[in-house]
């Protein structure tokens, strides 16, 4: 009697390419042949798959929308004309398979074309155009078609019509960007596209490189002298008092430990007591300066772009003016995380170059944190702050303002910016904030060299 095969077998099979290994086990034997057929074959399908998908992407890349209608009544054409010996769908489908025979001569040989783009400069502010140079080599030896050269700029996309150019030869074009509002525009990367003259097949290549245009915000010239907020010598003058600094306050009377140093003599003859000096504490003078991103606390775009331009003339002229500052934005946080997630962003200020390219990009945002929720965590990370100034928009409004103001320490000097083009620019005081309302970004120049005036 012949032995059964062991149907409990275990045959193991293990498949290793360079980047990973695949280990499969079989515990029967007949079943596993069945098996291993179907996994070859499924193998095989994806392969197929694969390949066809790369195939359709290749020719969906090369056909343009008019060439597909032309296909289609060709296909349509042929199938009538020889199907139902329809003598003018014959025609017609046989002058489509003419046009696309005719078309494709215009795609042979290689695209010799090399395209370079530079900007006229890397920066600019909102609503000044700039320029940049399209370069056009052809690096082949024989002439090179008429073509096009497609050059994104942000979301729009420039068309440049290249002539024919002989082997070697080179040409140019200007491209001007409008600029027209604050951001970050990307441009590039430039493409080359050659098709036929009834633009029924194209070929198209991109070329990898992408510059950036950043667009600063406009600013205005404010006052250096603490900004027309409060007063600065070589430190910032706060409301604590101590017995070892330089900005005199008053005299008390003297107590055990007091340095003798400090004993002030005329007054100790008058009261026949021993009185000593009495100072202000003075600090290295850190701005910090919070933007509220809060869509909500802004009636339209024009006060928040307000508010980043007030921002950067304030971060700009403190940073010139080698001041130590702090410039921090709202964080986007989504509203069902908001009970345990907080977010900051801080911007660079090393260079006023620096904080213009962060104020570029940054958005108001219904995710954006309350400007009380930022005041907060301000606070919590406090570096030493002497005045801080919140910049934001009409919506807020003044209570949830104070509210926002009370959150930082008791001993930081508190000013606010408040974008509102529809009210009378003026400083005033609210509560123990020094407020200044502004109509157009001008006034904060006018009203802070008003202030510093006074000061």
């Amino acid at each position: 009697m012949s032995e059964r095969p062991d149907l409990t077998a275990t045959r193991t099979r293990t498949a290793a390419t360079g980047t990973y290994s695949t280990r499969t086990e079989v515990a029967d034997v007949p079943r596993g042949r069945v098996v291993g057929a179907r996994l070859r074959f499924d193998r095989a399908a994806r392969t197929v798959g694969d390949v066809g998908s790369s195939a359709w992407r290749s020719v969906r890349g090369v056909v343009t929308p008019a060439g597909w209608a032309v296909a289609g009544w060709t296909v349509l054409g042929l199938a009538a004309g020889l199907g139902w010996g329809w003598e003018e769908a014959l025609v017609a489908g046989v002058a489509g398979l003419l046009l696309l025979a005719a078309a494709v001569p215009f795609l042979l040989g290689d695209v010799s074309y090399r395209v370079t783009f530079e900007l006229d400069r890397d920066a600019v502010v909102a609503g000044e155009p700039t320029a940049g140079s399209v370069v056009v080599v052809n690096e082949g030896r024989r002439a090179a078609l008429p073509g096009t050269v497609e050059l994104p700029v942000g979301e729009a996309l420039v068309e440049l019509h290249v002539p024919l150019l002989r082997g070697g030869a080179t040409w140019a074009d200007r491209v001007v960007i409008p600029a027209r509002r604050r951001g970050i525009v990307d441009v590039g990367p430039a493409a080359s596209t050659r098709t036929d003259p009834l633009h029924l097949l194209r070929r198209h290549r991109a070329w990898d490189e992408v510059q950036t245009l950043y667009v600063h915000p406009r600013t205005v010239e404010v006052p250096s002298t603490s900004l027309g907020w409060v007063r600065d010598l070589e430190g910032q003058a706060v409301r604590i008092l101590t017995s070892e600094d330089i900005s005199f306050h008053a005299v008390r009377e003297y107590q055990r430990g007091d340095a003798q140093r400090h004993i002030h003599w005329k007054s100790t003859a008058k009261t026949g007591t021993l009185m000593v000096r009495q100072f202000e504490e003075t600090r290295r003078s850190l701005l910090t300066l919070v933007l509220d991103a809060d869509a909500a606390s802004y009636r339209d775009e024009e006060e928040f772009e307000m508010a980043v331009s007030a921002l950067a003339s304030l971060g700009t002229r403190a940073i010139r003016d080698g001041r130590e500052v702090r410039v921090v934005a709202s964080g986007e946080v989504p509203e069902f995380a908001r009970a345990s997630v907080r977010a900051l962003r801080a911007l660079r200020v090393g260079a006023p170059r620096a904080l213009l390219d962060d104020l570029s990009g940054i958005e108001a945002s219904e995710d954006a944190m309350a400007l009380a929720t930022v005041t907060r965590m301000v606070a919590e990370n406090d570096q030493g702050t002497s005045l801080a100034v919140l910049i934001t928009g009409s919506a807020l409004g003044h209570d949830r303002l104070r509210t926002a103001a009370l959150r930082l320490p008791a001993d930081v000097s508190v000013g606010a910016v408040v974008c509102a083009p529809a009210q009378e620019p003026r400083m005033h005081a609210l509560g123990g904030i020094q407020l200044v309302s502004l109509g157009v970004l001008d006034d904060l120049r006018h009203l802070l060299a008003r202030g510093a005036a006074r000061a």
